[in-house]
């Protein structure tokens, strides 16, 4: 229960976070979806089978918080919770390069299914393009922190 707690925690604040650089972020035509990939990496990061409802109802508040269509980030958490507990064994076998492809994609995709809801008539592919390569990169960057500074992150999270 404490985990849930910290978790939903951890998911209100990068939700604040995303809604901060969001109006910066757009004008170079990138979105970057933190909650989305926080959420990612805290199910990927538990040794434990993580269950849908968890990730349905925690989309449910993002959806709150955020002020989206209500349902849209809860199928899209349900989603990705699927295919991070169904590749969870494939995970270890993977290079770090291709795990932050994975998230990258995976992001990217959250990125227009979410703009295809939101902005249908307005539906962009720069947007798209540049979200996928900054979510891509930003990936890569967080996979190489831990070479250049093992001691800090050695730590539990």
């Amino acid at each position: 229960m404490r985990e849930l707690f910290r978790k939903i925690f951890l998911i209100i604040i990068a939700s604040n976070i995303e809604s901060i650089f969001y109006l910066y972020l757009i004008n170079i035509y990138v979105i970057f979806p933190i909650t989305f990939l926080l959420y990612s990496f805290l199910i990927y990061k538990t040794d434990k089978y993580n269950n849908a409802i968890e990730a349905f109802f925690i989309g449910l508040l993002v959806d709150l918080i955020s002020g989206t269509y209500f349902g849209t980030n809860a199928a899209l958490f349900c989603l990705m919770s699927y295919l991070i507990n169904l590749n969870s064994n494939s995970f270890k076998l993977f290079s770090y390069l291709q795990v932050c492809l994975f998230f990258g994609i995976t992001s990217s995709a959250y990125v227009g299914f979410t703009q295809m809801i939101l902005n249908l008539y307005n539906f962009s592919y720069n947007i798209l393009f540049t979200s996928a390569l900054f979510n891509i990169l930003f990936c890569i960057l967080i996979a190489m922190l831990p070479i250049y500074f093992p001691r800090f992150f050695s730590r539990k999270i």
